[in-house]
């Protein structure tokens, strides 16, 4: 992953959708932010800010 890539894991629900995935982007040299689809404020600053976003799907039950 080239420097400096910003990625930020909209998370649908409380609890992370996909595990792993920001460990796994950090590794990769990513810088990775997660929050909350109802968190708007920091959802939409972030966003200012020139962070990727990445909405996670919720699992199925």
């Amino acid at each position: 992953m080239s420097t400096g890539k910003r990625v930020l894991l909209v998370n649908p629900a409380a609890a992370p959708a996909m595990p792993g995935l920001a460990e796994a982007l950090r590794a990769a040299g990513a810088q990775v932010r997660e929050m909350n689809v109802d968190d708007y404020g920091a959802l939409l600053d972030a966003l200012q800010q020139d962070w990727m976003p990445v909405v996670l799907k919720a699992p199925l039950d």
